[in-house]
């Protein structure tokens, strides 16, 4: 269990970060070039950063930046830095309770190994963790925070609650997920819960990307998509699947999955309640958005 799910007590949950290095390398899922990424302990309170790894004047610390606009992949950019995909390997750092790490990237976006989150998560637990001195830092907003769009897209983040009794937060994840695609073999579904280590593990990390077949040409006519294959892309054309699913509802998970990767850019764990519905990179952004514009109006725990 989640030492976050003693709500109330005083229980002291330390930062943490890997025991040593860990390298990934593959192809990229839109630029189809191979890419590598070498994970690297960092002392407490370092944070999340990527680094290039041929000039490390050129680096990105996780909480800084807003995600640029990208519809399909999480891209972070600053003045001479763009980094792409990133979005499944931060969902699996925030999920393991990595608070501390140096990335170092040599290719321009992060390798999409099978399409999930599930090959960072099951490396990083094979390697394992070490605690750290300093205390977790965890994220809320100080009032409800919701942000609407078009074709029903919403995201609605609750506070964690406080117990006035000794003034300890609930610092769990709670989620209320819902998609709703029109192709009748997805169609609608719903994801509830409490964002555990194991419920990832074992429910959101392995739904891999996916794609609809009419789709693939468009995408690579405008750069995209280039290193998509049956190993890395659940593939739906207008009548079945061209590659066998690992849930019935995958599209549906990994579409969390990317939230939950997508909100990891806040630079810290998002405490509270989490309500949405259709979203995708470009809406989710919106949230680090408010966060970096407005900091005033979120809580550090």
């Amino acid at each position: 269990m989640d030492p976050a799910f003693f709500f109330g007590a005083f229980i002291v949950i330390r930062q943490k970060t890997l025991k040593k290095d860990l390298i990934f390398r593959g192809i990229g899922v839109h630029f189809g070039i191979e890419s590598s990424i070498i994970l690297k302990p960092a002392p407490a309170d370092y944070g999340i950063c990527f680094v290039d790894s041929n000039d490390s004047q050129k680096n990105i610390k996780i909480g800084t930046v807003v995600p640029q606009e990208a519809m399909h992949a999480t891209v972070l950019n600053n003045a001479d830095f763009v980094i792409s995909t990133v979005e499944h390997l931060m969902a699996a750092i925030i999920t393991l309770n990595i608070d501390n790490l140096k990335i170092l990237i040599d290719g321009p976006e992060i390798p999409i190994l099978d399409g999930s989150a599930l090959p960072f998560v099951d490396l990083i637990l094979q390697n394992g963790l070490q605690e750290q001195d300093q205390e977790k830092k965890f994220l809320t907003p100080l009032n409800n925070l919701k942000i609407e769009g078009d074709q029903e897209r919403v995201i609605e983040i609750i506070p964690a609650i406080e117990d006035k009794i000794n003034g300890r937060y609930d610092k769990n994840f709670y989620f209320d997920y819902t998609t709703d695609f029109s192709h009748p073999l997805v169609g609608k579904s719903r994801l509830e819960g409490v964002l555990s280590q194991e419920y990832f593990i074992q429910n959101i990390a392995p739904a891999r990307t996916f794609g609809f077949l009419d789709q693939l040409p468009f995408l690579r006519r405008h750069g995209l998509a280039k290193g998509t294959t049956l190993g890395n892309t659940v593939v739906l054309c207008k009548e079945e699947f061209l590659n066998e699913t690992r849930f019935h509802d995958e599209f549906s998970r990994h579409k969390l999955l990317d939230l939950i990767g997508d909100l990891a850019l806040l630079g810290k764990k998002l405490a509270g309640r989490v309500k949405a519905q259709k979203t995708g990179h470009n809406f989710n952004r919106l949230i680090v958005k408010h966060y970096i514009e407005n900091p005033e109006l979120w809580k550090e725990m």
